[in-house]
């Protein structure tokens, strides 16, 4: 790797720092005023203590160059991205193992594959997972290649917003929202808020994807370019990745041996983590015994030799073990959900492998998801069942306290003591009581941006310093945005669909009438009643006649549907017949909300 000037800085931050290599609980953050968080190159204030830690076995970092990288004979990793491919040169043409987030991803991958590897074609491109299935068109470039995934990869890719695949699709506007944050996607490049190097994804980029042609499930081998491949279902962050095993080059090929403890939850938000599923994945890769190990997603360099392979292996597999059965033990004994974080401590045992760090995600923020996944979100206690509006709790707190100005004062005595979980909870009160003070505003601001400069894990960093952002009044931090142009085209009738979710019930109170829509000739409805709207998909078929009729193209629609034309606009470009005004009027129109307003929701 080529190491610039602000990689020979960051080594030097990294050596000097006097940051712990421990997980963080959370007295870190609220009784430990001696921390000094580093600065980093592009500006970031950031905990660095896990970058320490594992840096030195990641492909992603300030200074390290987008370039191939020899692994084995044949065979290259292209480093400076998390997610940068794997390519095995054959005598017939090229294998490439992922193709990267977006169309931009895939131009830079063929550039350096042409110009640094091999000017033969690509033949074959496979999907390790659907995260980096988005750059196929611009690396393929017209090369025929057969594009192999998981059966349902097609289906996932199909359905999927920014990353997530939700059960409840609907819901892609808050997880594309908080997607955008957990990467830092609207982040500035430089400043005390900048991203940790190497953290971040950007999202709402052009996609490439292109439906795979050839599926490989559980146990499936293929033979391309003479070398066999041997596919292996592995339930990670996605549901259809594969492990791909050359078992003639005792090679695999991965989305499963993170260089990080994996997230067992997620705070963007998404399908349920089972950590048995990653367990198992885990256990295949070590008994298939390689003797080079790459991880696509990952974002490592290769493991080379079956004892690093393996003891990499253990120490996953243990972390998350570790983590799923405590978290089981203490719900049994009646812990709290929201409580198991502060519990659960991993062993010095385990954090003394590389690879057990809470880079990319903290350990204290999985827990309740396993507890969740069994009860819900009653803990069981019964003071849980009902609480007041946090308005009105606010409002009693703060009168409880002896005043805001009381409350005030106890959250500047509490910032100045390092006391900053509970200088956040005092500054929450005061915010959610009046949600447009500009000193209220402040204070949350100013210790959120605390809590993130605390903080180990880029996830927890990016959330906690948007949240101070939109604060102080930037508007593109938002819990929900409204899904891809793309997305709404794919399936028309499902974003019609998608419109029942959006109906203000006050203003469709009494109202009845079927709302036919035409988009390209084809035609769907909502059929409002009781203020709600049923999704109608074959109107002609349906027990009452529309009422109105919108004949539209799918631009129009599109752009109605995000937002970027009004209601009336959309009719103005349309032909429609009966009350399709008023029916239409009773949805709401997008708009972004800002991640912290200044108004009550």
């Amino acid at each position: 790797m080529i190491v610039s000037k602000a990689r020979s800085l960051l080594c030097a931050l990294l050596a000097l720092s006097s940051a712990s290599l421990c997980a963080q609980d959370w007295t870190h953050y609220d009784r430990d005023p001696g921390f000094k968080p580093a600065t980093l190159p592009n500006g970031a204030v950031s905990n660095i203590s896990a970058w320490q830690k594992v840096h030195s076995h990641l492909r992603v970092g300030e200074g390290v160059e987008a370039k191939a990288v020899p692994v084995t004979k044949n065979t290259w990793v292209i480093t400076g991205y998390f997610y940068g491919p794997v390519i095995v040169e054959t005598d017939s043409g090229l294998l490439v193992f992922s193709s990267g987030e977006n169309t931009d991803d895939g131009t830079k991958f063929r550039q350096i594959i042409r110009e640094q590897i091999s000017k033969k074609p690509i033949i074959a491109l496979f999907y390790d997972h659907a995260h980096y299935a988005k750059g196929a068109t611009t690396l393929l470039d017209g090369d025929k290649a057969m594009i192999v995934a998981h059966p349902n990869s097609n289906r996932i890719l199909a359905d999927s917003g920014s990353l997530a695949n939700p059960y409840i699709p609907e819901l892609l506007p808050t997880l594309d929202g908080r997607a955008a944050i957990h990467f830092g996607s609207h982040h500035p490049a430089s400043g005390p808020d900048a991203k940790m190097a190497g953290a971040s994804l950007q999202l709402g980029r052009q996609s490439g994807w292109m439906p795979a042609t050839k599926t490989l499930a559980d146990g499936e081998t293929m033979s391309v370019g003479g070398v066999t491949i041997q596919a292996f279902h592995a339930i990670t962050d996605t549901e259809d990745s594969l492990t791909f095993w050359l078992p003639d080059r005792k090679l695999v090929i991965d989305n499963v041996l993170w260089p990080i403890v994996p997230n067992l939850y997620t705070l963007r938000g998404d399908r349920y983590r089972d950590p048995q599923d990653w367990m198992k994945a885990l256990r295949k890769i070590r008994d298939l015994k390689p003797e080079v190990e790459i991880c696509v997603g990952g974002g490592s360099l290769a493991l080379v030799g079956q004892d690093k392979i393996l003891e990499a292996s253990n120490a996953l597999l243990d972390s998350v073990a570790f983590i799923y059965d405590q978290s089981i033990r203490l719900t049994n004994q009646g812990v709290p959900a929201d409580e198991l974080g502060n519990r659960i401590h991993m062993p010095d045992s385990l954090l003394k492998h590389p690879y057990v760090n809470e880079l990319y995600g903290q350990f204290e923020t999985w827990p309740e998801a396993v507890a969740q996944r069994s009860h819900g979100w009653f803990s069981g206690y019964a003071e849980d069942i009902h609480n007041l509006p946090r308005k009105v709790y606010a409002e009693n707190f703060i009168k409880l306290a002896g005043g805001a100005d009381k409350v005030q004062q106890a959250y500047n005595e509490a910032m100045g003591k390092g006391e900053y979980l509970w200088a956040k909870d005092l500054a929450s009160e005061l915010y959610y009581s009046a949600r447009d003070n500009a000193q209220y505003r402040e204070n949350l601001a100013t210790v959120f941006r605390k809590l993130g400069q605390y903080s180990p894990g880029s996830i927890v960093r990016n959330f906690y310093t948007a949240a101070a952002m939109s604060l102080e009044g930037n508007q593109e931090f938002s819990l929900g945005i409204v899904q891809p142009a793309t997305w709404v085209k794919h399936d028309l009738k499902r974003a019609v669909s998608a419109l029942r979710t959006r109906i203000n019930p006050e203003q469709a109170k009494g109202l009845e009438g079927v709302l036919s829509l035409d988009i390209d000739g084809q035609v769907s409805a909502l059929h409002i009643r009781n203020s709600v709207a049923e999704f109608v998909a074959e109107p002609a078929t349906h027990y009452r006649a529309s009422d109105a009729t919108i004949k539209v193209d799918s631009d129009t629609f599109t752009a109605y549907f995000r937002g970027e034309l009004s209601a009336s606009e959309l009719l103005a470009k349309a032909t429609s017949s009966g009350n399709s005004a008023q029916l239409l009027g009773l949805f709401d129109a997008y708009k972004q909300q800002q991640m912290y307003p200044t108004t009550d929701l």
